[in-house]
């Protein structure tokens, strides 16, 4: 359609030009001009269409494309010429004396070529532009040296920060900061730390975070099974739902790894020892979260994005966001607060692990070669430090001995899992460096002095 409408347009200029406008040479022959001018714009699209201008590669150099356009054009004129002249033989059709006629012709044929040629620059360009935002939004892969850490000032976050910095890496902390900043105060103002304030469920925000990642640590969401219990369907959304929309926007921001906290709470009850083989019995809807988040991230993994899933044990310890709703802390801090340690199901086992050795293993994944890890996924913790609940609490009063230590007989916990860590130990070196009764040293001193 711009091609033919250039051509008509070069015709409309010669007329201005050879004849200043003046209609009444063609008004009488107009019935006659308007069928020669159908005849003429068939020709033309028949032309450009043989030549290839339709069909030819986007890739094509325009210089070619250009030359092309004069030559193409150059012979719709030659043949215009001569449908005109037979025209005016069979049909009577004249535009003024034959030396006005060339000249038509020839200021047609400029002013023709140089519009269609024109109408190929600026298709060019409208095509780089469109090119350039379709490249802005295929990314190329990350570096994996840029670290986005979703939850980043929580628990664990706030002591990960702190040791990916100390490596050199560029973190980027995406966090809603429900318990304020306070947790990576020691590292504020860090040239390469990037603190964004936003939910993880804002998609605008997480895309813009993730802009030159190449690696994603999974921290954020509803942890531990009252919290969850309040609202289930927000547990749902937060943790599930949003766990895999942050998991597929990554992976189409060109992200090559990504790290998920899951938990050895997926394992729920068990008799025997479980591994990362085992069935999963989850007790909880924290824990059907976990289970239901790992499935829907098992899928995503591929040769250029590698999931691990870390399963982590009971965490306990102190980080810049310290929980005390995590049995060993709040068992600490009851016995030194109430001197009383009450337990829940003395012969319960639970793996433990303190929250300084979980930042590590999320370093050790990120040092191991990408398909060392990749679709797997690793229980965190040590088997020596897999405790009944009754063993955990006489631990305690080892170091509160004013403490009592009572059982709560009316409260049922199905949980039960006694974990082996074999796995993360064998294939990527990982070894807890605290143990828990150095743990319960530091959350009681922490407890004592306010």
């Amino acid at each position: 359609t711009v091609d033919i409408a250039a051509i008509w347009v070069g015709f409309l200029i010669g007329w201005v030009v050879t004849h200043g406008g003046d209609t009444s040479i063609a008004a009488g022959q107009a019935g006659g001009l308007l069928a020669l001018a159908i005849c003429l714009s068939a020709v033309c699209f028949l032309g450009y269409a043989a030549a290839g201008l339709y069909t030819a590669s986007h890739g094509s150099p325009l210089l070619a494309k250009l030359g092309r356009v004069f030559l193409v054009t150059l012979g719709f004129f030659a043949i215009a010429g001569v449908i005109w002249v037979l025209a005016s033989q069979l049909m009577g059709l004249t535009i003024g004396s034959p030396a006005t006629t060339v000249q038509l012709f020839l200021v047609a044929f400029l002013i023709s070529t140089a519009l269609v040629m024109l109408a190929r620059v600026a298709s060019l360009a409208l095509r780089s532009d469109s090119l350039d935002e379709n490249n802005a939004g295929r990314r190329q892969p990350g570096d994996e040296n840029k670290v986005l850490v979703v939850g980043g000032c929580g628990y664990i976050g706030s002591i990960l920060v702190e040791k990916l910095l100390d490596q050199g890496k560029e973190v980027l902390v995406l966090d809603a900061m429900h318990f304020g900043d306070e947790p990576l105060s020691d590292v504020a103002g860090h040239n390469r730390l990037t603190i964004i304030k936003e939910d993880f469920r804002n998609v605008e925000a997480l895309t813009r975070a993730l802009d030159g990642v190449g690696t994603v640590i999974h921290l954020g969401g509803l942890v531990g099974d009252p919290a969850c219990a309040l609202d289930p369907d927000l547990t749902i959304d937060v943790n599930l739902t949003a766990t895999k929309l942050v998991g597929e926007i990554a992976k189409a921001c060109g992200v090559k790894r990504f790290i998920f906290a899951s938990s050895c709470s997926v394992y729920g009850a068990c008799d025997d020892i479980v591994d990362e083989q085992s069935a999963f019995n989850p007790q909880s809807l924290y824990a059907r979260t976990k289970v239901a988040s790992e499935a829907v991230l098992a899928p995503l993994n591929d040769s250029d994005f590698a999931v691990t899933c870390l399963r982590f044990a009971t965490v306990y310890g102190i980080s810049g966001r310290a929980r005390f709703d995590l049995v060993v802390n709040l068992l600490c801090a009851k016995a030194v607060r109430d001197g009383v340690i009450t337990v829940f199901g003395p012969d319960q086992w639970r793996p433990f692990v303190h929250v300084e050795d979980v930042a590590r293993a999320i370093e050790t994944v990120l040092e191991a070669p990408s398909d060392a890890v990749a679709g797997e996924a690793f229980n965190v913790g040590s088997d020596a430090q897999n405790y009944t609940l009754g063993k955990a609490a006489k631990l305690i009063k080892r170091q509160v001995p004013d403490a009592e230590i009572t059982l709560d007989e009316n409260f049922t916990d199905t949980r039960n899992y006694h974990v082996s860590f074999a796995k993360i130990q064998t294939q990527l070196g990982f070894e807890p460096t605290w143990t828990l009764e150095r743990g319960i040293s530091q959350v009681i001193a922490v407890v004592r002095s306010n």
